[in-house]
């Protein structure tokens, strides 16, 4: 049989509510098969169930649909399959606006599908319905499960692998909705459909499924989201989104439209390589990809980077499912202090707000402080931190105007010298947050269908899966060097050497560090252990933080992963990096010693 030549994918979006014009732009100026969007998040998922709550014709993603108004007679004219995870929590409404699109373009030619069911609500709120599946228990605590939650379940979704979505492809599809779907899924789905793979290609999967990963968030792989960006700031405006080239192989390259800013190489296709992953072996419902020795080779053309070794086999027989409830109710204040004695004056202030509220029914009060004043500062602007005054309860009442407001700005009168705080009392109205519980379920047992005008197609799981993972392995380097032999040391910031990039999954984050030479990496990963780690991350690292470490020795990288570190996850967490996009940076600032002659070219130094 022929192989066919790379299919040609382009990212679209890499979060909700993305660039406006990114599907136009990506399919107007270039030439691309097929087109995806990463849409979704634990974070809106948890905003479309508070949507959808108000309004049950709500819980999609109004983004997509504004820009595939604009895009939909190029999709046409042009042939470009399309597949977005944009339908949400509610993908039959998502696919109906979908299809009004096409109509008012006289477009209704075009065959719109949409996955079905990955939204598991009616199984979150039903014992007995979990029970049929075999339960549904923490993705990292496996002793905890979700009757013993404590909390109300409003919705849940499962994470789908690409088969329902192939299955549209193959049956005609131009335009194929979906809902939670895995950020990968339809990449995979795209390749699968367009080389003929069956679902034991293991190997072609997992080339895939990183490929999909690597293009999932956007401009974060054309410069954007990347420590090393400083060479390249000219021009660094309106950021390209990426384009996957996927061989019948698995092996891809990911690249750009040359029109289009930003610039993709193996550095910053390694930081992405490392956001949000989870260790070694990468678990998606179609396929396990072991990633340890993926390599990742710029080639001799401009912004083309290959992207090899990932190996496949198959996945377990459970899939990650999210559980939605009310957690309560949130509000907070936002302070300025300026000057000298800003120690001083912060106990001032948090004994005053602590004796305020000693009484109230509050599930938290968060007094945080962030930033640092300039000593000697040129403008008053450098000299000031913020102080974020964050107040949660279970019930609004507990927390309204009257409680929480009120009595908060009157203590104004009483408080440090050169007080001031944001005027912007919306914030202190009490608004609903969300609470996630992430999960485990069967997946084989799960209804799977692609949904069309005319008919209803059952998907059937091919039954093929290995035993469940367990515990992830975590270790020290097995090629530990004694660091005296790196000669002399400087005593500068760890990142004048190392990138990094660090990431969210529910309540963990992960960071990446990598290197650029095999030197540098044989220090790196000596001397970043689990005890070093820990000593970096100061005081934010707690005792119910667990730290797991691995290594990628094929792009000079160790990779830790902080357990319970993001203070309940990203819809209800009290800090600011909710996510924690910013505990790379954070690490990368820290001052190490470093061996002097690594710093000839240093990444930074300011």
């Amino acid at each position: 049989m022929e192989l066919k030549r790379p299919i040609v994918i382009g990212n679209v979006a890499g979060a909700m509510e993305d660039c406006p014009h990114a599907m136009f732009r990506q399919i107007s100026d270039g030439k691309v098969d097929a087109i995806t969007g990463d849409w979704l998040s634990e974070l809106n998922i948890a905003w479309n169930a508070i949507r959808k709550h108000d309004d049950p014709t709500k819980g999609y993603e109004v983004g997509f649909l504004e820009q595939l108004e604009d895009c939909i007679d190029i999709i046409a004219a042009q042939k470009i399959k399309l597949v977005t995870n944009a339908g949400a929590l509610n993908t039959p409404e998502c696919a109906k606006k979908v299809k009004e699109i096409c109509q008012k373009h006289n477009l209704g030619h075009l065959k719109v599908a949409y996955i079905e069911g990955d939204d598991i609500s009616d199984i979150v709120v039903n014992r007995e319905k979990q029970d049929q599946l075999g339960g549904i228990v923490h993705l990292d605590h496996p002793e905890r499960t979700l009757e013993g939650w404590g909390n109300d379940p409003l919705c849940g979704v499962a994470y789908f692998g690409g088969w329902g979505i192939v299955k549209a492809l193959k049956e005609g599809a131009d335009l194929v909705i979906c809902g939670r779907v895995t950020d990968a899924s339809p990449v995979i789905a795209l390749a699968a459909w367009w080389h003929n793979w069956s679902y034991d290609d293991w190997n072609q999967l997992a080339g895939a499924l990183i490929a999909g990963h690597l293009i999932e968030c956007g401009p974060y792989i054309t410069g954007a989201n990347f420590s090393g960006v400083r060479p390249h700031l000219e021009g660094m405006v309106d950021l390209a989104f990426p384009i996957a080239e996927i061989a019948h192989d698995g092996t891809t390259i990911i690249t750009k439209n040359p029109k289009h800013p930003g610039f993709v190489d193996e550095l910053n296709v390694r930081a992405q390589f490392l956001y949000e992953i989870q260790g070694t072996q990468y678990i998606n419902p179609d396929v396990l990809a072991d990633i340890q020795n993926v390599r990742i080779e710029n080639t001799s053309e401009k912004d083309r980077v290959k992207i090899s070794g990932a190996l496949g086999s198959p996945p377990p027989p459970t899939t990650k499912a999210i559980t939605v409830s009310i957690g309560g109710y949130q509000a907070e204040a936002t302070f300025y202090m300026n000057g000298l004695d800003i120690d001083a004056k912060e106990r001032f202030m948090r004994q005053q707000i602590e004796h305020a509220f000693k009484d109230t029914r509050f599930t938290d009060l968060s007094i945080e402080r962030y930033g640092s004043s300039a000593s000697d500062p040129s403008n008053q602007a450098l000299g000031t931190v913020s102080v974020r005054v964050l107040v949660k309860a279970k019930n609004k009442e507990d927390i309204n105007e009257e409680v929480f407001r009120k009595h908060i700005y009157a203590l104004r009168m009483q408080f440090y010298a050169g007080y001031h705080m944001s005027l912007d009392f919306r914030t202190m109205i009490p608004r609903m947050f969300m609470e996630l519980f992430p999960g485990l379920i069967s997946y084989e047992k799960l209804p799977h269908r692609v949904v069309f005008d005319d008919r209803v197609i059952e998907v059937e799981h091919h039954g093929i899966t290995a035993s469940a993972l367990g515990k992830r392995p975590s270790y020290e380097t097995a090629n530990k060097a004694d660091l005296t032999t790196f000669g002399f040391t400087n005593r500068v910031p760890l990142g004048a050497i190392a990138h990094a990039r660090s990431g969210d999954k529910g309540d963990n984050c992960n960071v990446g560090f990598f290197v650029r030479s095999a030197e540098e990496y044989r220090w790196l990963q000596s001397y970043l252990t689990v005890e070093r780690i820990k000593a970096l991350l100061g005081e934010d690292y707690r005792d119910s933080v667990s730290v797991e470490r691995c290594e990628f020795p094929k792009i000079w990288a160790v990779h830790f992963r902080f357990l319970d570190f993001l203070g309940g996850g990203a819809a209800s967490s009290t800090r600011i990096d909710m996510l924690g996009k910013g505990v790379a940076e954070y690490l990368r600032s820290k001052f190490v010693d470093v061996p002097a002659k690594f710093l000839g070219n240093p990444i930074s130094l300011s």
